[in-house]
């Protein structure tokens, strides 16, 4: 069973840690062949989206037509991808316009536990539907090809290392070795004007045995712009004919950790000053209270008088149930513990109302 480098899986973990808004750029490519015939275009959009309880989601959509011979033919992707570039949803769609039109769309799906892919293959009239589930726990490093498009960005900002070896699915929906090579700085003209971009080559390798990997080769500028994509041994090429205007972006210093100052109060003069000074102020209001309210005193007499002669375990409870009366809101003292045993107290010296 074929799996990610452990390396590689820390290289992936390590770049989660980004400005969203550094990726969040479109990108259009013009694909000629070799005698510079422009035959179709390649455009890619990334935006932020959310997917259910998914919350800072990239939406990714990818969509390349080229009419060759005069046979149309293209591939659109449209993909849902977290920030740490896990593929929740994604349909991937190839077509050729012949007399009898080909095309496969390939759904992905994550669920709980498992990758659900539909594949279904149209050729005329003929339909036929496919399904394959791969453990997630398998699948640790999937990049599917909407989140290559933004993992390729981020290893440009970063410094991607010489070789990232993690997994994607081949043309049978496979899991399968998916490895990144960094091809370095080289110079690309456009509009007659030279400039430093660099490279990176992806290849997946076939699980059918003596299948040759399919390789792209794809150039970026410094900020991530992608400037030239072409598929190995493919007589088509992407190049880009605007010079792409580098992104700037707001940088905000890290909030500065301000220590909590311990006060002890009790040390300082002021402070102690106001909390007697508060203190005294409450008693006061409290014996003003009680001495224009006699009835006050005679309950807590009551009160005190019962617990004395009960002398109950809980105290609290008791006290519950003996104030309980006083209150409208629980006047029910069905909803006390002890309501419905007969409990001895004295007779109240105040009035019920």
């Amino acid at each position: 069973m074929v799996s990610a480098e452990n390396s590689s899986l820390e290289y992936l973990r390590s770049l989660v840690n980004y400005d969203t808004n550094s990726i969040l750029y479109d990108d259009t490519l013009i694909c000629s062949l070799t005698n510079n015939t422009d035959v179709g275009s390649f455009e890619v959009k990334l935006t932020k989206t959310n997917y259910g309880n998914l919350h800072d989601c990239i939406q990714v959509i990818a969509n390349s037509q080229a009419t060759i011979d005069g046979v149309p033919c293209g591939t659109t992707v449209r993909a849902v991808v977290t920030k740490e570039l896990v593929t929740v949803q994604q349909e991937h769609t190839e077509y050729v316009k012949l007399p009898s039109p080909i095309t496969r769309i390939v759904d992905f799906i994550s669920e709980s536990t498992d990758y659900v892919i539909t594949i279904t293959n149209e050729e005329g009239k003929k339909k036929t539907t496919e399904t394959k589930r791969i453990p997630k726990h398998q699948a640790h490093g999937l990049i599917l090809e909407g989140a290559n498009l933004i993992l390729q960005r981020l290893m440009i900002q970063r410094n991607m290392p010489e070789k990232v070896t993690l997994l994607s699915l081949d043309s049978s929906s496979e899991l399968s070795r998916n490895v990144y090579t960094s091809l370095g700085p080289q110079q690309v003209n456009i509009n007659g004007k030279d400039i430093e971009a660099w490279g990176i080559q992806r290849q997946i390798f076939e699980t059918k045995s003596n299948a040759l990997p399919v390789a792209w080769q794809s150039y970026f500028s410094i900020d991530g712009h992608l400037i030239s994509r072409y598929q190995v041994g493919s007589p088509i090429k992407m190049k880009t004919r605007i010079l792409p205007i580098a992104e700037e972006f707001d940088e905000y210093l890290p909030k500065p950790e301000i220590p909590k100052k311990e006060i002890k109060w009790e040390n300082d003069l002021e402070l102690r000053s106001r909390f007697i000074d508060r203190r005294e102020e409450l008693i006061d209001d409290y014996k003003s209270y009680i001495y224009h309210r006699p009835d006050i005193n005679a309950l807590l007499s009551d009160f005190l008088q019962s617990v004395l002669i009960m002398k109950p375990e809980n105290v609290i409870e008791y006290a519950t149930e003996f104030f309980a009366p006083f209150n409208n809101q629980t006047a029910d003292r069905s909803l006390f513990r002890f309501a419905d045993e007969k409990i001895p107290v004295p007779k109240s010296n105040i009035p019920l109302k």
